[in-house]
């Protein structure tokens, strides 16, 4: 019986902290590209990192619900960045992974820094840069609302249903 109330205290123990889903409904009428990052949440390290480029065409709605399932997403992600120690850079690791999935239980979204585009093309707009995310480390200058000259962007964390959302919309 106390091995039994261990696992679930343990597993209750990591579902709380485990990675949320992402996800990045993009309304407007352009590309966004840029750089989404996670990592843990100990203010100054916040190791491990785990990030990758990643574009969202103008009208796409992606729900990324986790690393090792990212692939699923409307718009895949088939490999992660991931850096565990500030001394090695990253290591590409392809999904699904062993790693992916232990990672994901000890991170948590942090920023989706990214630039507008008109749609199907490398041209920016003239939107400045949006660096959406959480100042969670101490060390990023990230904000939650971004009002630019063709879109404005919104990044929440909901901590009841641990999950983050970005919209991002015309004006």
């Amino acid at each position: 019986m106390k091995k039994l109330i261990y696992l679930v205290a343990l597993f209750l123990g990591f579902a709380s902290f485990a990675q949320g889903p992402l996800h990045i409904y993009n309304y407007s009428s352009y590309d966004l590209v840029g750089r989404l990052y996670a990592n843990g949440t100990s203010p100054g390290n916040c190791l491990p990192e785990v990030f990758t480029s990643y574009n969202v065409p103008a009208g796409a709605l992606v729900d990324i619900k986790s690393f090792n399932l990212s692939n699923m997403a409307t718009v895949p992600i088939n490999n992660w960045s991931v850096r565990t120690t500030s001394t090695v850079g990253a290591t590409n690791v392809p999904v699904p992974s062993g790693l992916l999935i232990t990672l994901g239980n000890i991170t948590r979204w942090h920023f989706y820094w990214f630039q507008t585009r008109y749609a199907g093309t490398i041209n920016s707009t003239p939107d400045p840069d949006f660096p959406m995310g959480e100042n969670m480390c101490g060390w990023s200058n990230f904000t939650d609302y971004v009002y630019g000259v063709l879109t404005q962007a919104k990044w929440y964390y909901d901590p009841v249903t641990n999950e983050t959302t970005l919209i991002v919309e015309d004006i």
